[in-house]
């Protein structure tokens, strides 16, 4: 069974993961600025003694934090490119059967009853989607 949607699905999440995880980082950095620059912690109402290098060791660990997960998203929306690349491939009924095989997990047989076609074209089809897909 080709696992190709479940693959990019999954990549979606990840993206999704790591956009958040962005947005995240940045508000980490709004706060590393008001340390260093303002001594000031959402703790406390008024200001309080940060040393600038230790404040500012934050500030760069966030920084780095920042661009590690931003590569890992441009890794991820590139793999996902070249997987809608190859699911661009498939059209109506193929991508109706690659969607109720590998997502659904449905054998062939309820596929083709629900589908209204023969056991033996769904089995013909489901293999054309896997020569397709590089599935081997």
């Amino acid at each position: 069974m080709s696992n190709l949607v479940n693959i990019y699905y999954d990549l979606c999440k990840e993206i999704e993961i790591l956009e958040l995880r962005l947005q995240d980082l940045e508000a980490d950095i709004k706060y590393s600025n008001r340390q260093v620059f303002n001594g000031s912690l959402p703790s406390t109402p008024s200001p309080v003694h940060i040393p600038f290098d230790k404040a500012l060791i934050s500030y760069d660990e966030t920084n780095a934090k920042i661009e590690e997960t931003f590569e890992w998203l441009r890794q991820k929306l590139e793999t996902r490119k070249q997987i809608q690349g190859i699911l661009r491939q498939l059209s109506g009924v193929e991508a109706k059967v690659a969607y109720m095989r590998d997502v659904e997990e449905k054998d062939l047989k309820s596929i083709a009853e629900e589908l209204g076609y023969s056991v033996i074209w769904i089995k013909k089809l489901s293999q054309r989607i896997n020569d397709k897909l590089g599935k081997q």
